[in-house]
Formats: C-alpha cells, structure tokens, sequence
C-alpha cells in the first residue's frame, strides 16, 4: 500500500535521513541500570561418536526480558563462557569470539548492511596455555600440542550505545544509537544481532562454527509530564484537561470531518480538535492519554459523532526501509483504537455561579490508547526505521456516513522503554481490545 501524506501532521520527515528527535526523549545514565538476575542459555557441537557435546556456548541473558533467546539491556555487557571437553587431542589452532549486528531487508548480499562487528580472541596458539593463555607477544610462550582434556574461556563484552556508519547517506558519516532487536514473520526487514564462536584449524581441516542470535535492548525514556499531571498520578486524580493544564498538551489545528446522515443523506459538515498529552514520548505498556472536542451545528450528528465508540484513534507503527534496489518500502501496523469516555470542557461557557453550561454544538470526549509492553522502541538506523504516530481515522458510527476516504489526523509520536522520572503513570480505562 502507497504512503498516503495526512490531511494534518505535525513535521514532514525525510523516512531515511536521521533527524533530531522532536521529543523529549532520554536515556538513562548507565548507573541507572541496575544489577539484574540473570538466565543462562547454552549452545552445544556434539561428538556424534560419544552422545556428547565437545564445544559450549553459555551466555548470561536478562532474566526478566530472556524468553526464547538470551537478551542483554543497553548498558550491560554480553557475558558468558566457552566450554571445550575434549576426548581426544585436537589440533583447534584459535578460539574467536564475534558479535554481529545487521540489516535484513531481503535475501541477496546487497539487501544485507552489518552496522556492528565486534570481535575477540578468546585464545590462540600464540597465547601460550589455554588454561592460563598470556598476551601472545613472547614466541617462546606459543603452544604446539594439541588440546585435550576440558577447558573454559569467559568473555565480558560491551556493546556500544551508538554506532558511526560511514557514508551512510550521500559520502557523510552519520552515528545512531544501537537498536532494538527486530524479528518479525510477516515483516520483510529485519534488526539481527548474531553471537558466533569459531574453532579454527589448519587449512586441511574444517572449523567449527557454534552460533545464535539474541535480544538487544536500547534504554530510552520520556521527559518529565507537566507539574499538574504529575500531581495528578501522585494524587491519583482524573488528569486535567487541555485547557486547564495547557502545558500538559499538544492541541492540534482544529479539523474538518465530512459525511452525512444514513436516514436522511443529510451532509454532516464537523470539525473536530485532537490533543495529546506532552511530551509526545510514551512509555511501553503505558496508555497515551487524548482528548477530542467535536463542534456540529446539526444536534442529531453531534450525539453520533460524540459517541465514545465513534472515534476511531490508534497508534501506527511503521517500518521504513530501502530494497537492494534503493526502492523505499513501508510497512505499517496499527494498535486496537483508543478507549473513550466524555468529559467536562472546561472551556465552554458558564454563567455568573461558574456552573457549567453545556453547549448545544460542541461535546469533548477524553480517552486512552493502550501499548502493549513489548512494543519495540522507537529506531533509526541508516536505511532503517521504526516510526510511531497517532492517527485519528474517520468517524465510524450507526447511521453516519463518513465523506473521508483517508486519516483525519497523524501525529508523529516516540515510543520509550522506561518510565519517566517522577511518579508512574496511571491508566484510566481498559482497554477495547489487545492491540499493537
């Protein structure tokens, strides 16, 4: 499906170029990364003849984030051991250990761009004993036997938080944060992050390769909410609305939604104003809070459209990438709508006793989009992005008949990993449905 440009948006990015966020969006400092428990995954080479493994992999994983492959935090170091039982004598000249992060947007080689390469020698003949293995640089210390018997080599490696790809776009050298792992079955493009020991031998004999992928996880959070939101989750209070907490939101231009009534094909000339609470970075497993107001001179269209199952407010992924062919691609998601309720405007008028009057014209409704929590993070890296906004789709409500064939509204949004500082964020409803 062609990209379709919304009626309304807050930037125009270049999909492909990385840009300064126009969020709030943090990392945390590596102390803030705490001292976590830890889940051991082992990888085996079996000796066919024996029914036993000769060579193992162990890796050390992130206990709470560890599901089916080992996952290391940003700021925490790939930490594991290589264990060799070794019946026989065996003539494994070198032990290297390698960590490898690519791009996959297809099958063929150009579709593939490593953007991390990080290598070690874990041991080699030059470093003498490989059960006390030295630096290599006396010759006297190289070994000349072969090995036999058990041995363990441990490794502690650190992946950088940022990565510089020269000539990333037009000769220039550009630097971006590592990303997320991504793997998805129906998605083309791929974040591939890949753990290989090799065990080589001499040029008569085969190495051996023990290899698997894991999990990286960047750290990000949002900038501090407003006070008055702040005090609200403390408090545990309803959040104040956009015109009573005016730096707690992002209001929108107002914008027009066209249809008509089903019973009598009378047209249905709305218009409608999006708010989103500040600033537009969002915690995963959190809920994005919204507020719409929706002005019809037509009463009878204004209940429809006023409705809390008539907006239709969801939040897009999309996947960005360019093929072997330098041909741009986007792949897009979207999460189950928001959840609604209506709500006090505050900003319609009152009388001398300050009691609310309500407006026959104008209704405001507050709501909810939830994120699942294993949302992957918002990325970018050289051809490669994950973009997240909110769009507000047309209304969809019994006896409306909407005139609009495209989003009313997308709004470019971040999604983060960690809280922001300050009191946790509450939610207010439940949500529709499990969605994106």
């Amino acid at each position: 499906m062609p990209y379709a440009p919304p009626r309304h948006s807050q930037l125009t990015r270049n999909p492909f170029r990385p840009d300064p966020s126009p969020f709030a969006a943090v990392m945390p400092s590596v102390d803030q990364v705490q001292v976590r428990e830890q889940k051991e995954y082992t990888y085996d080479l079996f000796n066919k003849a024996a029914g036993k493994p000769w060579a193992t992999l162990s890796l050390l994983g992130d206990a709470e984030y560890s599901k089916s492959i080992p996952a290391f935090v940003e700021g925490s170091p790939v930490t594991g051991e290589v264990r060799l039982d070794l019946e026989s004598g065996d003539g494994i000249h070198a032990v290297l250990f390698s960590i490898k992060g690519q791009i996959t947007t297809g099958a063929t080689p150009s579709e593939m761009m490593s953007f991390i390469d990080l290598s070690t020698t874990l041991w080699s003949r030059s470093m003498g004993d490989p059960r006390q293995p030295g630096d290599g640089n006396t010759a006297q210390h190289k070994w000349n036997q072969r090995l036999k018997g058990k041995y363990v080599w441990p490794f502690s490696i650190s992946l950088p938080p940022t990565v510089c790809i020269p000539g990333a776009f037009g000769g220039q050298d550009e630097v971006f944060r590592l990303p997320q792992t991504f793997f998805e079955r129906h998605t083309r493009a791929q974040i591939e992050y890949e753990v290989v020991v090799r065990f080589t031998r001499t040029k008569l004999r085969s190495d051996h390769r023990l290899s698997t992928t894991l999990n990286y996880m960047p750290l990000s959070a949002p900038g501090p909410p407003s006070r008055l939101r702040q005090l609200a989750y403390q408090q545990h209070t309803a959040l104040l609305g956009p015109d009573s907490d005016p730096d707690g939101w992002r209001t929108l231009p107002f914008i027009q939604a066209r249809g008509k009534l089903t019973s009598t094909s009378r047209p249905v000339d709305a218009r409608c104003r999006l708010s989103l609470a500040t600033p537009l970075c969002y915690t995963r497993g959190e809920a994005i809070p919204c507020a719409l107001v929706i002005e019809c001179s037509d009463p009878q269209a204004l209940e429809l459209l006023a409705s809390p199952d008539a907006p239709v407010l969801r939040l897009r992924r999309a996947v960005r990438f360019l093929t072997g062919e330098k041909a741009a691609k986007e792949e897009l998601d979207h999460s189950a709508s928001a959840t609604w309720w209506p709500a006090a405007d505050r900003a319609l008028d009152t009388d001398s006793t300050d009691t609310l009057v309500t407006n026959a014209f104008r209704r405001m409704l507050k709501g909810e989009i939830h994120l699942k929590p294993e949302l992957i993070t918002s990325s970018s890296i050289a051809h490669f992005r994950i973009e997240y906004s909110v769009v507000l789709f047309p209304f969809d409500a019994p006896g409306y008949a909407t005139l609009d064939s495209e989003p009313l509204i997308v709004e470019p949004v971040e999604i983060a990993s960690e809280y922001a500082s300050g009191p946790r964020p509450l939610k207010y409803s439940s949500p529709l449905s499990v969605g994106t």
